[in-house]
């Protein structure tokens, strides 16, 4: 059997330069496709939710969904807030009116989640591209909630106690009082994140425990601190728009525009802070020695991917 042509014609010099050029493309590729074990910037991370078709999926189509399940949940709670107990009657006849649209709220947020999770695995990994969308299935669902609630609950478990201690000793409203509440308010946040990072590369939530993330967060050190500061700020945006959407929105149509534009800010910003999370743990894997295979609650069951590069 003859070779093929290119190598039967080819002296050994244009041997070794089309296995060099192979080799050059692979490398190409890799870079491409896997990011570097570099310290994260703040451009690339805000550009992503913008570079590929789930997240821009994600940021158009969710929010009309989430607006209209959530539209008359504002309006009923910004109704009730100013009434005495006595006159919570009303709301209670109301009430079993929204509990299925509650439960379909709590179904789409759980899934958002589970995206998010995602996003935070992928990029943990490497990759440059969106993770491909998610089941839809109750218990990967609940499973994702399950694994939120439970970071969050770290956190707050760490910022909480010191928070209302402080507040309680003090009381006052000043500089001093900024200062320290923020302060207690990155330290909670970077403890979420991370038992939150935890949880989700794991297959066990049991990971997300005060050892693993304080071990973790020392042997990033420096590097951990602007996507705390990231989360944070994000962080802080979310809870001024319930705010404001509550208390501080006098028309209807204000409230619809403005809530439409508070999702399409909490998913975008949920995509750039877990992003950042990600490949600042895929920086200094090395030094966490965690898993360094995708979890399997990550990995689909589905063949095949909707996009080429994804």
């Amino acid at each position: 059997m003859s070779r093929p042509k290119r190598w039967y014609d080819a002296d050994a010099g244009d041997a070794l330069r089309v296995v060099r050029q192979s080799s050059l493309d692979d490398a190409y590729s890799l870079q491409r496709w896997r990011h570097a074990r570099t310290t994260p910037s703040l451009g690339e991370c805000l550009l992503y939710p913008l570079t590929d078709g789930p997240g821009l999926g994600l940021m158009f189509l969710f929010p009309p969904v989430l607006w209209v399940l959530s539209l008359p949940v504002f309006d009923f709670i910004a109704v009730l807030q100013p009434l005495t107990k006595s006159d919570w009657a009303l709301g209670l006849f109301v009430v079993p009116v929204f509990i299925p649209m509650l439960v379909s709220f709590a179904m789409v947020v759980g899934y958002l989640f589970l995206f998010l999770g995602h996003v935070l695995v992928a990029s943990a990994m490497g990759e440059n591209d969106h993770p491909r969308w998610p089941e839809w299935t109750p218990d990967d669902v609940a499973e994702g909630i399950g694994r939120w609630i439970w970071a969050l609950l770290m956190g707050a478990a760490v910022a909480g106690p010191p928070a209302f201690a402080y507040w309680s000793w003090y009381g006052g409203v000043d500089a001093t009082t900024g200062v320290v509440m923020a302060a207690l308010v990155v330290l909670g946040t970077g403890f979420t994140q991370m038992a939150l990072a935890a949880s989700l590369m794991h297959d066990t939530i049991l990971a997300a425990n005060p050892v693993t993330v304080v071990v973790a967060v020392r042997r990033i050190g420096w590097a951990y601190l602007l996507p705390t500061v990231v989360a944070s700020v994000a962080t802080l945006g979310v809870a001024l728009g319930v705010y404001g959407l509550l208390y501080h929105v006098s028309r209807m149509w204000v409230e619809a525009v403005a809530l439409w534009g508070f999702w399409l800010y909490a998913l975008y910003s949920g995509m750039v802070v877990l992003r950042m999370v990600g490949l600042t743990y895929h920086a200094h894997a090395m030094e966490l020695f965690w898993f360094r295979r995708r979890p399997k609650w990550a990995t689909g069951t589905r063949a095949g991917r909707i996009y080429a590069n994804s």
